[in-house]
């Protein structure tokens, strides 16, 4: 069994510090700044080419290399589609100010 690339390491780092840092500076306007520039590494590190070795005659090259990679996009991007509604709904849900304690019996 082969281990974990670090590309692999990379992203569930990135994406970790990111979901932390969003989940500290919850109501602070830079949690969607931080979510966009993870989603900008992570496509930007999904699209770069994996380098290889042309001397090597004994590589077998991965066919399903575009399938994966837009199915894995795809799936991204609904997550944070979801991730905005989630957002929006939490940003405009209508809040109510009560008291703690009843106040005078």
């Amino acid at each position: 069994m082969e281990s974990l690339g670090a590309g692999a390491i990379i992203l569930a780092v990135l994406w970790i510090t990111c979901v932390v840092v969003s989940y500290i500076l919850d109501r602070a306007p830079i949690g969607l700044g931080i979510i966009s520039a993870a989603v900008v590494i992570t496509l930007i590190l999904w699209l770069l080419p994996r380098g290889h070795d042309p001397d090597d005659p004994y590589i077998i090259y991965d066919s399903a290399y575009l399938l994966r990679v837009a199915l894995i996009s795809i799936c991204g991007l609904f997550l944070l589609v979801g991730f905005i509604v989630v957002g929006m709904l939490e940003l405009f849900e209508q809040r109510r100010a009560m008291p703690l304690k009843p106040v005078g019996n």
